[in-house]
Formats: C-alpha cells, structure tokens, sequence
C-alpha cells in the first residue's frame, strides 16, 4: 500500500512541476515583450518630438 502510495505522488509531483514551468516561461515571454515595448515607446517618443 505505501509503495501505491509513493507512485501516485511521484505522478502528482511531475504534473504539478510542469504547470510551473509554463507559467515561467509565460511571464518569461511577457517580460520580454514588455521591455521591448518599454524600447520601442522611447525610441517614439525620439522620434515624435522633445517631450
């Protein structure tokens, strides 16, 4: 019984850590693109005139 047990929780562990893996890489992907935006709306604002 403690080894069915152990089974089903190494199952569980391996599901919960791949959700986190994800939702890393999406706030990996949102920090990127945000710091580019970040870029972009300065080199605008350059180009746009002296604010």
């Amino acid at each position: 019984m403690a080894h069915s047990n152990s089974v089903s929780f190494s199952q569980s562990s391996s599901f919960g850590f791949k959700p986190l893996l994800a939702i890393r890489d999406f706030f990996a992907l949102i920090s990127a693109a945000w710091a580019e935006a970040k870029i972009m709306e300065q080199k605008s604002h350059k180009i746009s005139g002296n604010w």
